[in-house]
Order: C-alpha cells, then sequence, then structure tokens
C-alpha cells in the first residue's frame, strides 16, 4: 500500500507542479473571464452609428405615410428610450432587497448607473402614392445608390382591419441600403409595424394610443408553491440558470475527467516509450503502478473540481445577492451528486486510459483505440438540451445505464428541473459503480500484460485476449 501511496504522490506533484498544469487551470478561466469583462464593457460603452436619411413609403392611401411621421418623429423615439430606461430600472430594483431606494436612478441621476446609448436617429418620410412596377424600381434604385435608406411597399391588405379567423399575417416589402446594421433594420421594421397598427386603430375609430396601449400584455409576477409552505419569486434570471445549470454541471465534470485523463494516458505512453516503465517495474507491482497513477491523477482531477465547482458556487453567491430567487437555484445536494458523479466518471476514464496507455507506445496508435469510445462518451455533450428538456424521456434514461457515457447524461439529468423518479437514480449510481468496478478490473488486465509489450499495437480483438489471461 506504501508503493502505491508513493506513485500516488508522485504522478500527482509530476502533474500539478508544472508551469503548463498551472497556466492552464488557473489562467484560462481568468482569460475567459477577462474576455466576458472586456466583451460587456465594450458592449455598454458601444454606441451605434447614426441613422439619418429618408425612407420612401409606397402607400396609395397615404395613412401609413402620416402615421409613420409620428413613429419616427423625435418625441416618439425619445418616449420610447426613457420607457425602456424606466423599465430597465424596475427590474433592477426588483433584484434589490433595499426596495428601490437601495438602486440609483438611471433616468434623472446626472451619472446613471446603466447608459443606454444609441446613435442619433433623424427620418424624414417620402409619401409615393403610385405603386406601380417602375416607381418600385425607381425607389429601389435609389435605396442602392444610397439616396434613400430604405423603400417599404404596403400593399392594402396590410392596412385592412384583419380577420380574427386569419392565421397568416399580411406582410409588407421593405429593401434597405447596404450599409444599414440589424438593430437599426429591427427599428424600421417595428416603427413601421405600429405605423399600420395606428391606421388600423383609427380606421376602428379607436385612439392609436389607447388601442396600442390595450395590446400590452401584461407582465406576470411568478412564484413557486414549495412544498415547505413558502412562495419562491421565479425571476428570468433564475430560469435562465436553471436552463444553463445541466450545462455547467457537465463542463465542470467534462473538464475535471478528461483533462487527467489525457494526462495519465500521457504520462503512461511517455514512461512506456522512454523505458522509465522497466526501471519502475522493478520496484513495485504493474498492479501497484497502475493504482498509483490512477489515485494520484483522481487527486489532480479532484483539484481541478474543487477550483472551478467553488468558483461556480461564489458566483451563485454573488447572484443570490443581487438576486433572491437565484438562492434556491443551487442546493448542497447538487454538489453531493457533483462528487459522486466525478469519481463515476474518473474512474471510467482512468481505467480506459490506463489501460490504452499502456497496451500502446505513441499517442496516434492511442487515438485509434480510444476515440469509438470517446464518441460515446460525447453523445450526452452533444444532447445536452434534448436530455435536460426531457430527463425522464427514453434518450436521457437509455444513457444513464450506458458506460462510460451514464455519469454524463445522470448528471445533466440530475440539474434539470423535472425530478427524477425516486428508484431510478440510486439504481444508476449503483450500476455505474459497478461498471466502474469491472472496468477498473479490466484495466489491470492490460496493463499487467501491455505494459512491457513493444512492438505492433494491439487490436481490439487482442485486448480482449489479454483480458482472459490469468
Amino acid at each position: 500500500m506504501s508503493k502505491t501511496i508513493t506513485v500516488a504522490w508522485r504522478e500527482f506533484k509530476q502533474t500539478v507542479l508544472r508551469p503548463v498544469f498551472i497556466i492552464a487551470v488557473l489562467g484560462i478561466p481568468l482569460l475567459i473571464v477577462g474576455v466576458m469583462i472586456i466583451a460587456i464593457v465594450l458592449t455598454v460603452q458601444n454606441k451605434q452609428p447614426p441613422l439619418v436619411g429618408t425612407i420612401a413609403i409606397v402607400d396609395p392611401s397615404g395613412e401609413v405615410s402620416a402615421a409613420a411621421g409620428i413613429e419616427f418623429g423625435r418625441d416618439q423615439l425619445d418616449r420610447d428610450q426613457t420607457e425602456q430606461i424606466e423599465e430597465a430600472q424596475r427590474r433592477a430594483q426588483e433584484r434589490f432587497e433595499g426596495g428601490p431606494e437601495a438602486v440609483p436612478s438611471i433616468v434623472d441621476a446626472e451619472e446613471p448607473a446603466i447608459r443606454i446609448v444609441r446613435g442619433v436617429v433623424r427620418i424624414d418620410i417620402e409619401s409615393v402614392s403610385e405603386a406601380d412596377q417602375a416607381t418600385i424600381s425607381s425607389l429601389t434604385e435609389r435605396v442602392r445608390n444610397g439616396t434613400l435608406i430604405a423603400t417599404a411597399v404596403i400593399p392594402p391588405e396590410v392596412i385592412e382591419l384583419p380577420d380574427p379567423a386569419q392565421r397568416e399575417r399580411p406582410k409588407f416589402t421593405l429593401h434597405v441600403a447596404e450599409g444599414v446594421d440589424s438593430d437599426h433594420i429591427s427599428l424600421i421594421e417595428r416603427r413601421i409595424g405600429q405605423a399600420v397598427v395606428r391606421v388600423r386603430a383609427a380606421r376602428a375609430d379607436l385612439d392609436p394610443e389607447q388601442a396600442m396601449a390595450m395590446l400590452r400584455r401584461p407582465e406576470a409576477q411568478t412564484s413557486r408553491a414549495l412544498k415547505s409552505g413558502e412562495d419562491a419569486r421565479e425571476g428570468e434570471g433564475t430560469r435562465v440558470i436553471k436552463q444553463l445549470l445541466p450545462a455547467v454541471f457537465m463542463i465542470l465534470l467534462w473538464v475535471s475527467t478528461f483533462t487527467t485523463g489525457q494526462h495519465l494516458l500521457m504520462s503512461t505512453i511517455e514512461e512506456k516509450s522512454n523505458r522509465v516503465m522497466e526501471v519502475l517495474l522493478s520496484a513495485v507491482s504493474p498492479l501497484q503502478l497502475m493504482a498509483g497513477k490512477i489515485i494520484g491523477h483522481c487527486g489532480v482531477g479532484l483539484l481541478i473540481a474543487l477550483l472551478y465547482s467553488s468558483a461556480f458556487v461564489v458566483a451563485m453567491i454573488v447572484g443570490a445577492s443581487l438576486d433572491e430567487s437565484l438562492r434556491r437555484v443551487l442546493v448542497p445536494m447538487d454538489l453531493v451528486y457533483l462528487a459522486i458523479f466525478f469519481f463515476m466518471a474518473y474512474f471510467m476514464v482512468a481505467s480506459l486510459m490506463a489501460a490504452v496507455g499502456s497496451a500502446v507506445s505513441d499517442i496516434r496508435e492511442a487515438n485509434t483505440l480510444v476515440t469509438p469510445v470517446m464518441l460515446v462518451m460525447m453523445i450526452p455533450w452533444m444532447l445536452w438540451m434534448p436530455i435536460s428538456q426531457a430527463p425522464n424521456g427514453s434518450l436521457a434514461t437509455l444513457f444513464s445505464f450506458i458506460p462510460p457515457a451514464s455519469p454524463f447524461a445522470l448528471i445533466i439529468r440530475r440539474a434539470a428541473e423535472e425530478p427524477i423518479p425516486a428508484w431510478q437514480m440510486p439504481l444508476a449510481i449503483a450500476w455505474g459503480y459497478l461498471c466502474v468496478v469491472a472496468m477498473v478490473w479490466m484495466a489491470a488486465k492490460i496493463f499487467r500484460v501491455g505494459v512491457l509489450m513493444y512492438g505492433k499495437p494491439p487490436t481490439p480483438i487482442e485486448l480482449l485476449k489479454w483480458i482472459r489471461y490469468s
């Protein structure tokens, strides 16, 4: 046992104390966070280019052109932007337990907490009553040469009062200049659409402002009725986090297990090809060497999992201080299950890497043997969305019992919103660890034979024969 621990400490120390490992484990996350901060700062400070020019509206009635003049008016644009800022202010206030007075104003303050910066928008409307093809072609040519920002062709049926039984909405045609960005295109589409609504309201003898206010749907204040007797508020941020939580847990599991598994594979191949393995086997048995390698790299993987999961927990705590509803997204049992699935996934991956590393002498030969199994393990990664959306579906249930993909499918199902049947989780965990024992036993058989084998790499059939050796 002491020899196994010595080998394990040697593997752990040689891996963790390498500068490459420190850069990979600590540097890459810091780089990602730095890039995200820079992206957020640039997004907040980004100022859209101005939108100044003329939009031609082909409308024989002239009603849409008049309504568009109101929608693109300075007063209307400023009022809508002020409403957006006030809505952002209201949402920010709801995230603070201190109430509205705890949040600085972003509308009236000289130094707003949140700035919504938009380029200057100055639009003139050119009304065109002729709707023949020659006129439309002429206007389109003016859009191409830059004298018009856009041309909108409004068919008569668009401004007619819609039939409630008609499901397909009528469409108008919009031609925009090449240099107009997507945000400004959305603004033009939205404003012309609102102008059409104004015309319809006027034709129905309704006040346009009142009609559009009636069409604005109310906002729901959703809360969950918990079995404990409490009501938990359900915010938009909570829903987003819950949707991303399965992917976050799977990434934590994937990074911690496959990073260390790759190190284990490379160190085994390197020691075998350099004949260092023969020196080690003069002091320890093949079983002690393999066990020490797996245990040592398990410590490396556990260190990575602790660092990354701790950072995630800290982020959730900070988020919960801003949004009370986030406190119920992550529960301690999630971290317990993460540890259970980590050891299951690691020993599956490690046994595979140790067996393959001992059987080959080159990384290219190892890739040939590892790739088929890796494809099976990547299926939960590729299908995490359907598995998380239907955690009790046949696909999710099937991969929960197929090693070595089972721990990755199980962690997704555990983090999903829909609860798993009470009997299924313990059964899947018991089956998974039974498979771990079988895979480690087979890896030990292959390691004992392959560690001193050189020359032509074995085929999968030959590996099965090695397992059968006594």
